[in-house]
């Protein structure tokens, strides 16, 4: 009897736990009756690979409902339709939303855009609360203080440090761990920008690096990380990118993890291993170290990494290089602009772009060309256009293509590529023509693309880019 009674009070504190973990998210979206609406988590900040854990219908009444397990504080991606927005979610919290209630003019055929809400009733005691508040205090502190002026003057580091001590007495009791950290990296992305007595590389690793766990699902945070590591290998010394490069020339994690200890900013193991995976994805599309030896380190980490979140992150990140689908990071590209400079895929970030691949050997893939003008001119104002023209080995290098510019009206950004390019084969272009859309963070929202000429089911390209650019004017109104 008394086992049967302590099994009894397990179960019951097992799902008095359980249901302490249950999120509920509800309210209305009244321009996406019938479509789908699904919650997800970021496995990982890394990768930002997203594992479905919630999804329902908005039914007819524009009302809908999800339920779902978490045991911690967390962000989470939610697609409503074709689109998304972003919020924070704490064990047992209940939300209640208006998805899109001031976007009138955002049809439900938009493609990969980010929709505005509305929370109702938020609980002042919630992470979205505590989030809302501060970065409104940050953003007026900025507005206040930070300016073209600031950066030669002491002024902003004063003040800077007194917005810290501000912000540390008044959250001082608070007591959300997750909020905290939020606090501490969201200042700490502060101190990245230009401005006399700024901390100095060192110095932030020290104080927001060296001795600090790991937070891997506090965005904050990662980003901080990922920022601060960001094409780290070009930061490495010669003595350590050498040992670096026979590491990967080996295929060998353990003589890469010895060679990065010799970084002052990779002292922390668990940073150096987290680190690695992050700048192997950096080095696969360059053309100085083996992809093959890249995924066999990749490989090799998702199976036996010295920490276990780390298995995952390896195994994400080999997905995100081995296969390009919506909502994954488009890989890095560059592509010589004719009669203008090298532009990067950073350089189209702010806008969507619709990147066109044809073929000077294929008349079906040329006859294209003439269809995108007519949308550049529409659409240019708001979406970034991007011809790359595959040449045949038979054709001049140095070729003049003013007269072929002039032919097919190319009025945006047009390079000319050998087939063995790079650009083709990290962005897996099969066929010609072929068509993309990347969105304004460098995102894919589809690849293929559709294309400006209708298809078996009468589709175009055309649809997608005017829900994009309307979205687009409704932001400008708004500002």
């Amino acid at each position: 009897m008394k086992r049967l009674a302590l099994l009894c009070l397990f179960f019951l504190f097992v799902n008095d736990s359980f249901s302490k973990s249950i999120v509920t998210i509800q309210g209305t979206a009244n321009s996406y009756v019938g479509k789908e609406i699904n919650v997800y988590f970021f496995d990982d900040y890394v990768s930002h690979v997203k594992t479905k854990v919630a999804g329902s219908v908005v039914k007819n009444d524009s009302s809908f409902s999800l339920s779902f397990f978490a045991s911690q504080t967390r962000k989470v991606y939610v697609e409503v339709g074709k689109n998304n927005f972003s919020m924070y979610i704490q064990p047992n919290g209940s939300y209640t939303l208006e998805v899109e209630q001031n976007s009138p003019y955002l049809d439900q055929n938009a493609v990969g855009v980010e929709v505005g809400f509305l929370f109702l009733d938020l609980d002042p005691e919630d992470i979205n609360y505590k989030i809302l508040m501060f970065e409104d205090r940050q953003l007026n502190f900025l507005t206040q203080f930070y300016n073209h002026r600031s950066i030669k003057s002491t002024l902003f580091v004063e003040k800077l440090d007194s917005f810290k001590l501000e912000l540390s007495k008044d959250y001082e009791k608070d007591t959300s761990a997750f909020f905290k950290t939020y606090v501490k990296y969201s200042l700490g992305s502060l101190d990245n920008l230009s401005f006399v007595g700024q901390r100095n590389e060192y110095e932030k690793y020290d104080f927001y690096i060296h001795n600090t766990p790991v937070f891997y699902q506090n965005d904050r945070y990662m980003e901080y990380i990922v920022h601060y590591y960001k094409l780290y290998e070009a930061e490495l010394s010669n003595e350590v990118s050498t040992e670096f490069y026979k590491g990967v020339i080996k295929s060998s994690p353990t003589i890469i993890m010895n060679a990065l200890g010799g970084d002052y900013a990779l002292r922390n193991v668990r940073i150096r291993e987290l680190v690695l995976i992050r700048m192997l994805a950096d080095i696969f599309y360059s053309e100085v170290y083996p992809q093959t030896n890249v995924i066999e380190i990749i490989d090799s980490l998702s199976n036996h990494a010295l920490f276990e979140e780390h298995k995952g992150i390896a195994k994400n990140i080999k997905f995100r290089l081995l296969d390009l689908k919506p909502g994954t990071q488009m890989p890095d590209f560059n592509v010589d602009i004719v009669n203008g400079s090298r532009k990067f895929k950073s350089d189209y970030f702010g806008k969507h772009v619709y990147i066109q691949f044809v073929h000077t050997d294929l008349n079906r893939s040329l006859n294209d060309l003439k269809l995108v003008a007519p949308l550049h001119q529409k659409y240019s104002k708001h979406i970034h256009f991007l011809t790359v023209l595959v040449k045949n080995d038979k054709d001049e290098t140095d070729a003049d293509y003013s007269d072929f510019i002039n032919e097919h009206k190319i009025a945006w950004d047009f390079a000319v590529v050998s087939k063995d390019d790079p650009i083709l084969h990290n962005l897996r272009v099969p066929n010609y023509p072929y068509y993309m859309l990347m969105d304004a963070t460098g995102y894919v929202v589809s690849a293929p693309a559709l294309s400006p000429r209708p298809n078996n089911e009468y589709e175009t390209i055309e649809h997608n880019l005017h829900s994009i650019a309307r979205y687009y004017r409704l932001m400008e109104q708004q500002h």
